[in-house]
């Protein structure tokens, strides 16, 4: 199945795709994934200009921990750098004013962002041959690359991201 068949589904009228038939034709994939990647942006223009011939069914998805080191290089599509830029400057701010709430979330992000020094749901990445690929958490990395070059997150905390690979 390559993600280009995800036009097909069923969705409801924001777009976003049935999980009960993700989970029917995605067994192997974690809910959490079906949820960030398929059902939410499986119909969108932007992510089927990227992904409509990627082969979702040859991907293995596993829950990682990494240091920002390890992710820091990761490709963004051109399209969402602007917006990991924003979440970066955002982000920069808190070591100005201390207050956390500068990285513009919810209330519940904004404490575990704070308590926890990274981020309460783990984004997307592929592994491609020439590195790492964001795919979903765009907001995400770019508080975290923000917070870690304040000095706010060590570089060498370990955070969980869903890493796929091609089988």
């Amino acid at each position: 199945m390559k993600f280009k068949d995800l036009m097909g589904l069923h969705s409801d009228q924001a777009g976003n795709i049935d999980i009960d038939e993700l989970i029917l034709k995605l067994p192997n994939t974690p809910r959490d994934v079906l949820e960030q990647f398929y059902r939410d942006h499986g119909r969108k223009d932007q992510f089927q200009e990227q992904y409509s011939e990627l082969d979702i069914y040859n991907l293995s998805w596993e829950l990682i921990s990494v240091t920002f080191d390890e992710i820091s290089c990761a490709t963004v599509f051109p399209s969402f750098q602007e917006w990991v830029n924003t979440c970066y400057i955002k982000s920069c701010g808190v070591s100005i004013d201390s207050d956390w709430k500068l990285i513009g979330h919810t209330k519940q992000t904004v404490m575990y962002w704070e308590h926890n020094r990274t981020w309460k749901r783990a984004p997307l990445f592929l592994e491609l041959d020439y590195g790492l690929h964001l795919v979903e958490g765009h907001s995400r990395f770019g508080c975290l690359k923000g917070l870690v070059s304040k000095g706010l997150i060590p570089k060498n905390k370990t955070h969980k991201v869903w890493l796929a690979k091609n089988v």
